[in-house]
């Protein structure tokens, strides 16, 4: 019977340890997302407002700077890169 105890004692140790190191790395690692996140979201309204300008503008008026096929397709890719595709 001591002998068990002295197991499911040494067990207990164990898991307490693994729980405080992943309650360590969670600690450590939440911030660093949500401010990762944060990043995303800034950049993501940036994006859509200069894909709406774009929009706005339209391709005649953007000819002087940019060629139609560029144009066109730097808006394409936006839109697949939003949706997690590959552009």
């Amino acid at each position: 019977m001591m002998k068990r105890i002295g197991e499911l004692n040494a067990e207990n140790a164990r898991l307490q340890a693994e729980v405080e190191r992943l309650t360590e790395f969670t600690t450590r690692t939440i911030i660093p997302n949500e401010l990762l996140q944060a990043e995303v979201e800034r950049l993501t309204d940036a994006g859509d407002s200069l894909y709406k300008s774009m929009l706005e503008i339209g391709c005649n008026e953007m000819a002087d700077n940019f060629q139609y096929d560029s144009w066109w397709g730097s808006m394409k890719d936006w839109n697949a890169a939003k949706e997690g595709k590959q552009p």
